[in-house]
């Protein structure tokens, strides 16, 4: 085994114990110091012993690298923003370079929609609360909106503004922005707006090597959105430059559903053609072989800053390094203890990059490569007959490289993307050619085009076509039937049984297991887990599951009835639909909704609807029968009669068909709207009420005040009950209405006038659920009064999540997203 890989993985294993232990500094001090003592007492008598304290030691240097790393003293300002945006100023230095952005943890319905800005992490100094100045430091991801004046790299500056600590996600498959930017060691954010002030006190704060490669960065933008169309602009700078920047939605699935979304951003792939550039350029320039590895190891030490430190950059450029040492030092190059030394030396600089999704990725792929490859190809290689010999090779070799990765990481890509894409063997053996081309060609001709821009304008309709080539094979080759397999979160069980199943089949021939016992292995591993999910769905079968999302100031309720169907209520705001609505169903591998119920079309209801009805299929959409007037609605309307979506009109009366063991009945907006209001108002908002065994469930959407009585009818005598979906069946009779166990508040807890504390005592709810944002003023004091009189039970998902009851028809449970479940209640 090479020398690096159990020191690696033990120093690995002491990160981890941090993470969830969260030991003191006296543990790994007591055990380094005893493992220390064996080693030092046993030397070579007992090798066991000693190679277990040696793992044991490097155990400890992990905790202790990593308990060091995590720690901030009191003026830290982790310790001194709060949750909640209040004022303040900050002094610093602009320690990145800065962007223009939109902040993907902000939701349109909590901030207004932002014109140009500029985001910047500042190395804070001093900070001003309640008007007097103290030392502080840490970093801070600073937001300027409308900068009246660009910041750069270097800049001493002051800033005043609003800042608040990073907010966790809210629900299930929602992006964990806080994590990462605490990977960065960023724990605050500021928010300056036009009218605060901005200072600038000094320049050129930095190093002088990071404010040329960010000035050649700029120069290559520049030349980039010059020569080319904005969609090729966008393409090119994630190819070259790594930015992340907002590539067309359906474009960026079709990546990612085509397992080729790593060609797009910058890895190591790209670090290895870089590299192979290097040295056969620096060979025409006749330099002899140490010159040679001492020119190629600053260059890949500037593109590595050029790209942004990106975990697979580092890795690779890391890796590199090691290659460029053996070659200096004539040493034979063992890939495996090349892998497990760049992974050290990431995790010693920064333990927090263990959980970062690209360090996982990029490591992942390497060791899989390392393991598999080798093997698959001496498997594949006769099967391939294709002249001539160098395209045999390449196709073998393609195919058992795409193959190995596939198998080592769709565990991962499932966890993060929650799809299976096949395909993908068939895409990177089309794509690697063109990606290859297109970053080696791209990289030269920007280069050169720094130097003599008409360069990059001669080659930009060369460059325009391989940018059209890419997307009509990834745009094509996503489309093909199976090409990508939905599935849900996979549970760690069945990620480590997997691993522990491919690791015993690597290590067959030590472990002395013949092909039977490998068979037999994968056998009753499939076995495992084909009755665990089958006892999964058993357990839920009969349930009724209601989710309340946290979509900031909006509504998204997602129903799954005791047959399994899955129905969506409102869809929030559009941001909230792309980065909390659509993730959250991803995550539960929900890719086909029965129904969609859009209450009203306000933005902050039916804003998602649009990104959602592109990411996923649609059976059926109802609305309360306005005609929508708004870009939202006209946009919503329109894209599901283009697909073909059938879409009918809620009223009063009509039960909501489909399953037999769940009632659903509408309870407004009436026939004809409320009198003397708009159809598209609060006031005609859908409101609906679930019903299985003794448990029911209100949702009362954005209803106010004038509305509130034609629902407070249900609740005084009973009412005949029309079907929908084509249901002809008869008229069943409903009384007592409004009485329910969960109350869905309406409109976001504002208050309901003189008729408030009526309905709520009608409802008379054991829990009462608010969809709330933090920059509108809801919930309302009296509405929260009346909730507390009746003994209600109340959440807000802007304190706890995303919020979900589950019920059998006699017993309740509710679980939030943010705080521990509630418990069951009978």
């Amino acid at each position: 085994m090479p020398p690096l890989i159990l020191p690696t993985l033990a120093f690995l294993l002491g990160v981890l114990v941090v993470s969830w232990a969260s030991p003191s500094w006296t543990v790994p001090i007591v055990l380094g110091g005893v493992s220390a003592l064996i080693i030092g007492l046993m030397g070579r008598r007992s090798c066991r012993l000693s190679v277990l304290a040696l793992v044991l030691l490097w155990t400890c240097v992990g905790m202790a690298r990593a308990l060091h790393w995590s720690s901030q003293p009191a003026d830290h300002i982790r310790h001194l923003a709060a949750a909640e945006p209040a004022p303040a100023a900050v002094h610093g230095v602009v320690v990145d370079d800065p962007t223009e952005a939109f902040s993907p943890n902000k939701m349109v319905s909590e901030v207004e929609p932002e014109p140009e800005r500029q985001v910047c992490v500042v190395a804070v100094r001093h900070v001003r609360l309640d008007r007097q100045w103290r030392p502080a430091h840490g970093l801070i991801r600073a937001r300027v909106r409308e900068p009246r004046r660009r910041l750069a790299y270097g800049d001493e500056v002051l800033l005043e503004g609003r800042w608040s600590t990073v907010r966790p996600p809210g629900n299930p498959g929602q992006y964990d922005w806080r994590a990462a930017l605490s990977r960065q060691q960023i724990h605050a954010l500021l928010a300056v707006e036009p009218y605060h002030g901005v200072v600038r006190l000094q320049v050129d704060r930095g190093r002088w090597w990071f404010r040329a490669i960010y000035t050649l960065r700029h120069r290559l933008e520049v030349l980039i959105d010059t020569h080319f169309s904005d969609h090729h602009a966008g393409l090119l700078r994630s190819f070259l430059l790594g930015q992340r920047v907002a590539l067309d939605e359906d474009l960026k699935w079709a990546f990612v559903a085509s397992g080729t979304m790593h060609l797009v951003v910058i890895s190591g792939f790209n670090v290895g053609l870089i590299a192979v550039g290097l040295e056969f350029g620096l060979r025409l320039l006749g330099l002899s072989r140490r010159p040679r590895l001492i020119g190629s190891a600053i260059a890949l030490c500037g593109y590595c800053v050029l790209t942004g430190l990106q975990p697979p950059v580092m890795r690779a450029t890391v890796m590199a390094w090691i290659v460029l040492g053996a070659r200096w030092l004539d040493r034979v190059i063992n890939w495996p203890n090349a892998l497990a030394a760049a992974a050290l030396a990431i995790l010693w600089w920064n333990p927090g990059q263990v959980f970062d999704p690209g360090f996982q990725l990029s490591f992942g792929a390497v060791a899989s490569l390392l393991a598999l490859t080798a093997r698959l190809q001496a498997f594949l290689e006769p099967a391939v007959r294709l002249r001539p010999e160098w395209l045999r090779r390449y196709v073998s070799v393609g195919i058992a490289s795409t193959v190995a990765i596939w198998i080592g990481l769709w565990p991962v890509l499932a966890w993060y993307f929650h799809l299976v894409s096949p395909v993908s063997i068939l895409a990177n053996l089309i794509l690697v050619p063109l990606v290859s081309l297109l970053v080696g060609l791209g990289t030269a001709v920007l280069l050169l085009g720094a130097a003599v821009s008409t360069v990059v304008g001669g080659a930009a309709p060369l460059l325009a076509c391989l940018l059209e080539a890419i997307v009509a094979c990834v745009q094509g080759l996503s489309r093909i039937p199976g090409a990508w397999w939905p599935v849900g979160h996979p549970s760690w069980a069945l990620i480590l049984g997997y691993y522990l199943v491919v690791i015993l089949t690597l290590l067959a021939r030590r472990l002395r297991m013949n092909p039977v016992h490998v068979l037999v292995c994968w056998l009753v591993a499939l076995n495992v887990w084909w009755w665990g999910l089958v006892a999964a769905q058993a357990g839920q079968a009969g349930w009724l599951e209601v989710t309340v999302l946290d979509v900031g100031h909006g509504d998204s309720l997602v129903i799954r009835t005791p047959s399994r169907q899955t129905l969506l209520v409102d869809a929030g705001t559009e941001e909230a639909g792309r980065f909390a609505v659509v993730p959250f169903l991803r995550y539960k591998g929900w890719h086909t909704l029965d129904a969609l119920i859009l209450t009203h079309f306000d933005e902050d209801h039916a804003g998602g609807a649009a990104p959602l009805l592109r990411a996923l299929t649609v059976r059926r959409l109802f609305t309360n029968g306005s005609v929508g007037r708004t870009r939202t609605a006209r946009e919503v309307l329109a894209y599901a009669k283009a697909l073909h979506i059938p879409q009918e009109p809620l009223t009063a009366g009509m039960r909501l068909t489909g399953d037999a063991e769940l009632a659903m009945l509408v309870l407004h907006p009436p026939p004809g709207f409320v009198p003397g209001t708009e159809p598209s108002s609060n006031d005609n908002s859908v409101v609906m009420r679930l019903a299985k065994g003794d448990v029911s469930a209100l949702l009362c959407a954005d209803l106010e005040t004038h509305g509130l009585p034609w629902v407070m009818r249900w609740g005084s005598a009973p009412h005949r009950a029309r079907h929908s979906l084509a249901s002809e069946d008869g008229a069943g009779s409903v009384g007592g209405a409004l009485s329910s166990t969960v109350l869905k508040v309406p409109h976001h807890g504002s208050a309901l006038g003189p008729l408030g504390a009526a309905f709520v005592e009608q409802v008379h709810p054991a829990t009462a659920v608010i969809s709330v944002g933090r920059r509108r003023g809801f919930p309302s004091e009296e509405v929260m009064e009346i909730l507390e009189r009746v003994g209600a039970h109340v959440l807000l998902t802007r304190r706890d999540g995303a919020v979900t009851i589950r019920t059998d028809g006699r017993r309740v449970e509710v679980h939030t997203f943010r705080l521990p479940p509630s418990g069951r209640a009978d």
